[in-house]
């Protein structure tokens, strides 16, 4: 492999790696302190690209094409699918917290169909992507789109800012403590389904994020999910559910060795990924960064 090949290789692997953080961050936490397995979260995260796409679309046609408009169109977005993740918390999800496993399951499993089918009647079934006209920039005896920098970049700064939200606000460190022990938290007199309905919402917003963020380089189009959402398992699984830095530790072993594997290895790029889950729950089950202790 030459040096040009490994640099693209690389580039690529830490934009998916920073993608899947950032999906799997919302499934960690969501997971972590609600207990809820939410099989539906990765295509809340392509109505969340749809949704983006669509506000793109509207102010490229008012204001002219731009770039710079995929800001707002990502923001906007995101508070959108936010809202929506209140709406579905409320509503739906809250319904289940007293529900088995299985019919857990079984619900969100609902709202991965349900979803997909909004989806082609608001959008079809053509592939939506946003196209920037960013010209590749020359790196390392290849040439390089520098929006898989913006990509990284983005990665880093919601770790960062979700670190600071964990550790250094009220409220994060209430959900910290509802990781490690909801009924502590609940005995202290802290309403339990305030925090569920905001992190949940959080979960949402976070993949809508993702969402929009990752359309310049991969079209939005239906199944993808159900691709990335196995992904995203694997992810929380290697660093432990309800760890942001065993989230995005994973996430870069993921997106990494998923990338170079599809260089070296097409057929058997998600199989490497899961050979290191299967290391991982044999070494340490809870996960790279998670606990053991759960109550």
């Amino acid at each position: 492999m030459d040096l040009s090949a490994f640099t693209i290789q690389l580039f690529s692997g830490l934009s998916r790696a920073m993608v899947l953080f950032l999906l799997s961050a919302g499934l960690s936490l969501i997971f972590g302190v609600m207990n809820i397995l939410n099989f539906a979260h990765a295509t809340l995260w392509l109505a969340g690209g749809y949704v983006t796409y669509s506000m793109f679309d509207f102010m490229s046609g008012r204001f002219g094409a731009s770039p710079w408009l995929l800001l707002p169109a990502i923001l906007g977005a995101t508070a959108v699918m936010t809202a929506a993740g209140f709406a579905l918390e409320r509503f739906l999800i809250r319904r289940t917290y007293d529900r088995e496993l299985p019919e857990q399951l079984l619900l969100t499993f609902a709202l991965v169909l349900i979803i997909g089918d909004l989806i082609k009647l608001v959008w079809g079934v053509e592939n939506r992507r946003i196209s920037l006209g960013i010209e590749p920039i020359e790196m390392l005896d290849t040439f390089v789109n520098p929006y898989h920098f913006v990509i990284i970049a983005t990665g880093v700064a919601v770790a960062a800012g979700l670190w600071f939200f964990l550790h250094r606000t009220r409220f994060g460190k209430i959900v910290r403590a509802a990781v490690y022990s909801r009924s502590m938290v609940s005995a202290l007199g802290i309403p339990i389904p305030a925090i569920y309905a905001g992190v949940f919402a959080l979960g949402v917003g976070l993949a809508a994020f993702a969402g929009g963020v990752f359309l310049p380089l991969l079209p939005m189009s239906l199944g993808v999910d159900h691709d990335i959402i196995v992904q995203c398992f694997a992810v929380v699984v290697i660093g432990g559910f309800g760890s942001m830095l065993g989230t995005f530790v994973a996430a870069v072993i993921v997106g990494v060795v998923y990338s170079f594997s599809i260089l070296f290895w097409p057929d058997g790029a998600l199989a490497m990924v899961f050979l290191i889950v299967i290391l991982v729950l044999i070494w340490r089950p809870w996960g790279l960064f998670g606990t053991e202790l759960r109550s």
